[in-house]
């Protein structure tokens, strides 16, 4: 049992991961304001593209989905049920994963062809009623997220089942796995096409984050309490560290693929995510914003699935009353919108069974 001034109880290792969670969801809703592609978001402002801004949001999307991941991954490890039955494993991704994308990715696919004005012939809402299955599958939109959690915590509960009494090596070893099954998916990628073939290398890619934190998982006690020892200057220099190595792999590297240089930015934003949440346990004067990162985590799916409706309002209702807005305003009211908007509807319907159901709450 863990002393009562261990730094790394449960408690401690659970609000670490909550509060990366709920930085990593802020940042979700930071890219969508910025805009993946340059015809997206604040982007799409500015002609010729601002490099800064290109940038920024090439670096969020380089690492924020792989650090979600790989925090999936740790907290499998740590809190989940060690080795449920196939049906309540079943059972339970419906209900947290499935359900609410199912039940909003139509919802998402519906609205945004009534934003391009929507079929207006009987002919075009049959075409369109028929393009609904594809918000299931192929993943439409943000939902590839959710086709990417439900195959990684699948592919781990058979290995988890195969392997019914893991050692030391477990972790490290599904890596492994992982590593290479990605590999070979990759090597055979240039000889097979088509949506079966993609969304086969879509969920080995993920896959492969998803082990690192499963991987990770037993060292991150021993990490929060050697942390918790340093002085406070070299406990700040782990995340700054940590951002700084990502800004200049992000620099370096102008490679397209599945294994870019960047693509290590996801293991180092897990890095700077948990060692800043350590720093915030350490400290009592930020608790405050420690609580809010906890609490945002713990809302992540709302926000996750109601965030994109409320980013792009900001940014056109300040182009209307204020053309040439600074880019800073629309960064802090697109984002501040964009998290307030989803919590604002979380909290007036949740009291909604009908509602709290399609979120995946129970």
């Amino acid at each position: 049992m863990s002393s009562p001034r261990d730094p790394a109880t449960p408690r401690a290792l659970s609000d670490a991961l909550f509060c990366s969670r709920g930085l990593s969801i802020l940042l979700v809703v930071l890219v969508h304001v910025m805009g993946v592609e340059s015809s997206q978001g604040l982007r799409k402002l500015f002609v010729p593209e601002r490099a800064d801004l290109r940038f920024a949001a090439g670096l969020l999307h380089s690492f924020n989905m792989a650090v979600m991941l790989m925090n999936s991954g740790a907290a499998v490890f740590l809190f989940a049920e060690p080795n449920p039955s196939f049906l309540e494993f079943t059972r339970r991704k419906l209900r947290k994963l499935v359900v609410p994308m199912f039940v909003w990715a139509p919802v998402a696919l519906g609205l945004q062809e009534l934003l391009r004005g929507g079929p207006r012939t009987l002919d075009g809402w049959l075409v369109w009623m028929g393009r609904l299955p594809t918000a299931w599958f192929p993943p439409y939109g943000i939902f590839w997220f959710v086709h990417a959690l439900v195959g990684c915590t699948l592919l781990a509960w058979i290995y988890r089942r195969l392997v019914p009494a893991p050692g030391p090596w477990a972790g490290p070893g599904y890596l492994g796995l992982s590593l290479l099954a990605h590999a070979i998916a990759e090597s055979w990628g240039a000889a097979t096409v088509g949506v079966g073939a993609s969304y086969l290398r879509l969920i080995l890619f993920s896959n492969c984050f998803f082990a690192s934190g499963l991987a990770l998982a037993p060292g991150l006690g021993p990490v929060m309490r050697g942390l918790s020892r340093l002085p406070r200057a070299l406990q700040a220099a782990v995340p700054v560290g940590c951002l700084g190595l990502m800004v200049a792999l992000q620099a370096w590297s102008s490679t397209e693929g599945p294994w870019a240089p960047r693509q290590l930015n996801g293991p180092l934003g897990f890095c700077m995510q948990f060692s800043l949440a350590v720093v915030l346990l350490d400290r009592a004067r930020r608790a405050w914003l420690l609580r809010g990162l906890v609490y945002l985590g713990s809302i992540s799916m709302p926000i996750y699935l109601f965030h994109i409706y409320f980013v792009s309002g900001p940014r056109q209702a300040l182009e209307r009353a204020w053309p040439g807005a600074p880019l800073p305003l629309h960064l802090v009211l697109g984002a501040l919108v964009g998290v307030l908007g989803p919590w604002g509807v979380y909290r007036l319907l949740r009291p909604n069974r009908a509602f709290r159901w399609s979120i995946g709450l129970s």
